[in-house]
């Protein structure tokens, strides 16, 4: 029997909690000087070998959090937006770069045969090398806390799901927050709300991507005076390269997981400045709404947000409705996108290769330092091109 894994993160996890690998294997208690290997990847490049003396007769266990941890940042720089830096807080749209991570663990094993004889390492599937064993494919943590007494880490009540039926003030669809869905607020005040935008990979979840955000202004009777909407898209700052095609045609870039989470400028003067205020407004509502391509109307998330009494902004600019043109170096990709893992074992020679990128179709060369590790997802088997003879080129599995 090869490696066996007993247990895994989830899908999704949060960084500042428990991220635990629980394997066994067959040799543990029959040969001498035995540890398991985890190879830990981010975004496809090895940084951390992690090896296990198994803790009993039964299993070895290994808790990756506090390498992920040191990934992870916290200062809001808008990735969404090019050239001079915008603060978060004032944009239209954007995303940050360090919100969700991709990650994944190979595990193998290393031991000797004999009581004296050195270790060797073992792909975790019987055969030498470095690990391959994957038992849970790629993984995606993200910059939070999950407490103590939390067993799972549930996104589901911040789903963006139009699916009926939904009550409008029920408690699924929310924006990324606990907050009060009432907040008070000044003409004066910037500010953003976050949202759940899985858009790309196949989930098997409900939750639909975040085509844009509804704005409803009312006034002080309660009607609608009328409303504006600001779209997701790139020239924002969004994810989308255009509001007018379906998701589905949508080009894929290679840092789609890290717009997991897209933010929105909600407050009084991102609205002033990206969408317009009408005179007269007693309060506002806003909602995300779902992609164009979804055939059920949007149930929006709202939020009455009450303007300062006697509050009457300046005549407004028009509503923006650029649509922009996407890029016509989109590609659409190619398939099947395999994914491979390569070691160079040399220890001072560095090791170019070439490979298929999926996402563009284009041939990629790269190179690999020495002694150092990558994954790949190519549509065709990397090639060497150059340097270091020393090395393996091991398949994987689907990379999507």
């Amino acid at each position: 029997m090869a490696v066996n894994a007993l247990t895994t993160p989830g899908r999704y996890s949060n960084a500042y909690g428990n991220m635990v690998y629980q394997v066994e294997s067959d040799k543990m208690n029959t040969q001498y000087k035995f540890r398991f290997v985890f190879d830990v990847y981010m975004n496809n490049e090895r940084i951390a070998r992690l090896k296990v003396t198994p803790q009993n007769t039964y299993w070895g266990q290994v808790d990756i959090a506090r390498v992920i941890q040191s990934y992870m940042e916290s200062n809001p720089r808008n990735q969404g937006v090019t050239g001079d830096a915008i603060p978060l807080t004032r944009s239209d749209w954007g995303w940050m770069d360090a919100d969700w991570l991709l990650y994944s663990v190979l595990i193998g094993e290393e031991y000797s045969t004999t009581q004296d004889g050195d270790p060797v390492l073992y792909d975790g599937l019987d055969n030498t090398g470095d690990p391959l064993y994957d038992p849970a494919g790629d993984r995606f943590v993200s910059n939070s806390v999950k407490e103590w007494f939390d067993k799972s880490t549930d996104l589901s009540p911040f789903y963006l799901d139009t699916s009926p039926p939904t009550e409008i003030n029920g408690d699924t669809h929310r924006f990324l927050t606990n907050a009060p869905r009432i907040q008070y607020v000044r003409d004066t005040d910037w500010g953003v709300l976050a949202g759940l935008n899985f858009h790309t990979y196949p989930e098997d979840i409900v939750s639909d991507p975040i085509y844009g955000l509804l704005v409803e202004y009312f006034d002080k009777d309660d009607a609608l005076i009328t409303s504006g909407i600001t779209y997701n898209v790139m020239y924002n700052g969004g994810w989308r390269y255009n509001c007018d095609e379906d998701t589905s045609v949508q080009p894929v870039g290679v840092d789609w997981y890290k717009k997991m989470v897209s933010y929105v400028g909600a407050y009084p003067k991102n609205l002033y400045e990206n969408v317009g205020i009408p005179s007269g407004v007693k309060y506002y509502r806003v909602s995300f709404v779902a992609s164009i391509d979804d055939p059920v109307p949007p149930t929006p998330t709202p939020s009455n947000t009450p303007l300062p009494s006697g509050y009457s902004p300046p005549t407004p600019p028009p509503t923006p409705t650029q649509t922009p043109t996407p890029s016509s170096s989109a590609s659409v990709g190619c398939s099947p996108c395999n994914k491979y893992s390569i070691s160079n074992t040399d220890r001072d020679n560095s090791l170019q290769i070439t490979y298929t990128d999926c996402n563009t179709s284009t041939t990629t060369p790269l190179t690999i330092l020495a002694n150092t590790s990558v994954i790949v997802c190519s549509c065709t088997t990397p090639v060497r091109t150059g340097g270091s003879t020393n090395y393996t080129i091991n398949y994987i599995g689907l990379c999507r």
